[in-house]
């Protein structure tokens, strides 16, 4: 895992978040505190790519170890 696919996968989720922010202040059900079907799958795609920059940072991590 090199420092590039590292930093690729966490600009990746910061870009997803941005979106989902957006989403959040411009849709009206999601202003409402009930998420609308586009603003759960928004949501979801960023808890995917939180967790996809989390695992290449560890796998980056450990074969710093090795």
């Amino acid at each position: 895992m090199t420092a590039a696919s590292v930093d690729q996968a966490a600009s990746r989720a910061d870009e997803l978040y941005a979106n989902y922010m957006r989403h959040l202040y411009s849709c009206p059900p999601c202003l409402r505190e009930s998420y609308c079907p586009a603003g759960t799958r928004m949501r979801t795609a960023w808890k995917r790519g939180q967790a996809a920059a989390m695992r290449a940072y560890r796998a980056r991590a450990a074969e710093g170890r090795r």
